[in-house]
């Protein structure tokens, strides 16, 4: 079994040390290449083109970079396995986004810390209790389920909605919905959160007018991607005052090989909006040892999986 991983040198160090039998190439394709899996996230033509061989790509995140999607758009005998090992993390944090913004967290902190207890008895608007209310979990994978249960946990009816699904249909957490049912339960979602994958059909799927569907008050949650959203309508909204989100995504990121400070996350001051909670990107905790070591475990999972099937 020929690999091209894109995972870091520890990380292939260590399955060479565990797989003795698979073989490894890091970097640029060798020549006569014959791998069977790239491991990449955002792979360039050279890495997919170079092995006649190549029969799966892994990527090593949940979801597939539109750049990629693209470059695979021709390529229909490849199939892709993708990762969830940050699936655990992302609900936390989204969990986190909706409790923060509900109750309005960070204005209350801020004033404690000058001394200033009028939160507790004029609550900063929005601010609202979530028991007894409806949610709506858009996107129901390994993410959107997470997060289902922690909502009920909390005492909300959840709805879930779910690519694929042609009816109604419950899984003793939420009732599962297809997107055809969006516009009805948003209608009467008090939370509603965003965890689907960026698809041509998932671009901009929250607009002006799905917005304006939402009661008030109601918290809206992204921990999918930025373009899930359209940024104008939802800065709009939000200066109602009724609306609260917790964001975790962005029009406009840091990479992690550039400048880390001086970036605007928006063409509009969302930073300046007291009823936003914003977090960098941050829901997966990619750089926390635990995770990186449940990244490792996952890909190997994986290419045990692929090398059983193959018969290597």
């Amino acid at each position: 079994m020929h690999g091209v991983a894109s995972v870091g040198e520890r990380a292939v160090a260590r399955l060479r040390r565990e797989r003795p039998h698979w073989r490894f190439t890091d970097g640029a394709p060798p020549a006569g290449a014959r791998y069977s899996v790239l491991v990449a996230g955002r792979p360039d033509e050279a890495l997919l083109s170079a092995s006649p061989a190549l029969r799966t790509l892994v990527v090593p995140f949940a979801g597939i970079p539109a750049q990629t999607a693209e470059r695979l758009a021709d390529r229909p005998g490849i199939a892709v396995r993708t990762l969830h090992h940050t699936a655990g993390p992302t609900a936390e944090l989204a969990l986190g986004l909706v409790l923060a913004a509900a109750r309005a967290l960070v204005p209350a902190d801020r004033a404690m810390r000058d001394g200033d207890w009028t939160p507790r008895f004029v609550p900063p608007e929005p601010t609202m209790v979530l028991a007894g209310h409806t949610a709506t979990v858009v996107g129901y994978g390994e993410v959107g389920r997470r997060v289902a249960r922690g909502l009920a946990a909390l005492d909300l009816r959840v709805n879930a909605i779910r690519a694929g699904a042609r009816g109604t249909s419950g899984d003793g957490v939420a009732l599962i919905h297809p997107p055809r049912r969006l516009p009805e339960l948003l209608r009467r979602s008090r939370v509603v959160v965003l965890a689907v994958p960026l698809s041509a059909r998932t671009t901009g799927l929250i607009g002006a007018n799905e917005l304006a569907l939402l009661p008030d008050p109601a918290v809206l949650v992204n921990v999918a991607r930025a373009a899930v959203v359209d940024e104008s309508a939802l800065y709009q909204r939000l200066l109602t005052g009724k609306l609260a989100a917790g964001l975790d995504v962005w029009w406009s990121e840091a990479s992690g090989d550039g400048p880390r400070t001086g970036i605007a996350a928006s063409r509009f001051p969302f930073h300046e909006l007291p009823n936003v909670v914003l977090s960098p990107h941050r829901g997966g905790a990619f750089s926390l040892p635990e995770v990186q070591r449940a990244r490792l475990t996952e890909l190997t999972r994986v290419l045990d999986d692929l090398s059983v099937h193959s018969g290597e």
